[in-house]
């Protein structure tokens, strides 16, 4: 890893830490948590507040992110993003299926949690949003696939396979394409995780700055039994947000 690309992971990190701890965190705090040096901390902790990405509190010797962070990242959570009537319309979804909902789009070769939302009780799929989830095999990946022609997939594995390898075979992702263009959504049942099922399907183009996909998970034996009934409730909530 060159240097520029360590401060860049160094910074992703940093920001991920304050996203769970939220609360101002000394510069031994953040180097400890980090495992880097407390100087390399030091020197990316002063860059920090000089770009006004964070604030220091020097009575306290603590650090926190400042307000230009929170403009410079606020328009993230607009309807830019994700159409507000879409995270409504999710709610009613996750309400007649009784199942994890989620709303992901693509990141290069992988599947990006932007919104989800789960039942509040029983046993149920958790999916935290900002999880990436493999396009090779899943059902939200082989939804997103299927807006695709086979030559731009072929291209995909191939760049996929140099990369990492591993996972479904070529052939095995074309047949599940095909199968879910066939059917107007994708099924998956137990591919990725085992015991965990799900259905999803790729909303209308229009609907954000990137494709999105919406999809219905949860555990086998009750996704399986009830899978004709979520499919339908599916297909209804994208002819709603159309």
């Amino acid at each position: 890893m060159t240097g520029a690309a360590r401060s860049v992971a160094r910074i992703a990190a940093l920001l991920e830490l304050f996203e769970h701890e939220r609360r101002p965190l000394s510069s031994t705090d953040i180097a400890q948590r980090l495992d880097i040096p407390r100087s390399s901390a030091g020197t990316l902790l002063k860059a920090l507040v000089q770009l006004g990405w964070l604030t220091i509190d020097r009575r306290r010797a603590t650090y926190f992110p400042g307000a230009r962070l929170a403009r410079l990242t606020g328009w993230l959570l607009s309807e830019s993003l994700l159409d507000e009537r879409v995270v409504r319309a999710l709610d009613g979804l996750r309400a007649r299926t009784g199942e994890t909902v989620t709303i992901s789009c693509a990141n290069d070769l992988e599947m990006e949690i932007l919104h989800a939302r789960g039942p509040t009780t029983g046993i149920h799929l958790v999916v935290e949003e900002g999880q990436r989830i493999s396009t090779w095999g899943s059902a939200i990946g082989t939804a997103y696939l299927t807006t695709l022609p086979d030559s731009t997939i072929r291209a995909m594995y191939r760049r996929r396979a140099h990369d990492a390898g591993g996972g479904p075979s070529l052939p095995e992702v074309l047949a599940m394409v095909r199968q879910a263009r066939r059917a107007g959504h994708a099924y998956v049942d137990s591919f990725v995780v085992a015991g965990v099922a799900a259905i999803a399907a790729p909303l209308p183009a229009d609907l954000g700055p990137r494709p999105l996909i919406a999809c219905v998970g949860g555990p086998v034996e009750r996704v399986k039994l009830q899978a004709g009934a979520i499919a339908t409730a599916l297909k209804a909530f994208i002819a709603t947000v159309s």
